[in-house]
Parts: structure tokens; sequence; C-alpha cells
């Protein structure tokens, strides 16, 4: 009966044990990360983006779409303007921009200066020649 109750004990010890780690392995640096997600605003204020995540990767999507947007850059609704996105612990890159109107695939790195301002930089292969805007955190 002790052995039987020892036994119970140590698997209860093991289970309390288990159900303490965390099982999806993600670190702080990946919640720290999502501090990217939701919508932003374009400079013009017209067009937005909605920032979201699958996995460990973040992407943006077009939620709405004013007419210069539509007209001078190609932007239609839903569509994936950034795709694959990896979080470093200070910035977001390693992700693609596919250029709406164009078609051109695109190198982009995203840095938060502060929780409304998102720095944008889009490179194609070397950073010395890029462009760089900012975009707000709609309200």
């Amino acid at each position: 009966m002790l052995l039987l109750i020892n036994i119970r004990l140590v698997q209860l010890t093991l289970l309390l044990v288990l159900l303490a780690v965390p099982i999806s392995g993600r670190s702080s640096i990946d919640r720290t990360g999502d501090r990217i997600l939701g919508r932003w605003l374009f400079p013009t204020k017209g067009s937005s983006v909605d920032v979201f995540r699958i996995g460990d990767r973040y992407f943006a999507r077009v939620a709405e779409v004013d007419h210069a947007g539509q007209k001078n850059y190609g932007l239609a609704k839903d569509k994936i303007l950034i795709s694959n996105l990896a979080f470093d612990g200070q910035n977001w890159s390693e992700g693609e921009l596919i250029h709406p109107k164009t078609g051109t695939h695109l190198d982009v790195e995203l840095t938060m200066s502060n929780p409304q301002a998102l720095t944008v930089t889009i490179y194609k292969g070397i950073k010395f020649l890029h462009k760089r805007f900012i975009m707000t955190r709609a309200v």
C-alpha cells in the first residue's frame, strides 16, 4: 500500500512538472515580436495593412485601400504585401515585399521605434540603396 502511494506521488509530481514546462517552445523573443501585430497606416493615412503571424513568421495583408494607393501603387484589398518576416529580438527581417503594381520582389525589414511607429525599409539585395517610410498604428 505504501509503495502504491509512493508511485502515485511520483506520477503526480511528473505530471505537474510536465504541465509547468511550456509545450510550444516559444521564447520571450517570440512574444515580444507580437508587438507588431495589428493594423498599420501608410504615411498618407488612406491605406493600411493588417500584420499577423503564422507560426514564427509575420505577414502583412492589405486591409484598406484609398484611391491614391490603388492608382500609384496598385494596392488591392486582402492581398499579401509582406511575407516571411522573422523577429530577431529587435527587428523583423528576412521578409519579402512583392510590389503590387510591378510584381517585383524586394527585401524588407521593419523596426519599431515606439509602439505607435513602424519604420519600413525596402531594398533590393543591398541595403545601401533603399526606400524607407514610417507607418503608424491605427487607433
